[in-house]
């Protein structure tokens, strides 16, 4: 679910816990980039798909995945700092 190419200089809407969203436009070099741009607190530590801290449900939509995830995932599950939106996305955070 969620894996599939991504169309550059595409924006996308990224929806965060059923919350208004905002615009990817594929300036940042992932997911987590961009939330973090928006002030989203998501929370992250290694950045590079090992820990597994900024795992988030894909509730709608695609996303491409630029490095694989070292973690096992639910099919349902990304981790932010591996991937970019494809199309428009929702994504729930975990609550802390």
């Amino acid at each position: 679910m969620g894996r599939a190419a991504y169309a550059l200089g595409t924006a996308v809407e990224v929806r965060v816990n059923n919350d208004s969203g905002f615009i990817f436009e594929g300036h940042e070099y992932s997911l987590l980039e961009a939330l973090e741009a928006q002030d989203v607190p998501v929370l992250h530590s290694c950045r590079g798909g090992y820990c597994g801290c900024c795992r988030v449900r894909l509730e709608k939509g695609l996303v491409n995945w630029h490095q694989e995830s070292l973690v096992p995932l639910a099919d349902d599950e990304i981790l932010c700092c591996c991937c970019t939106p494809q199309s428009d996305v929702s994504i729930i955070l975990p609550e802390e």
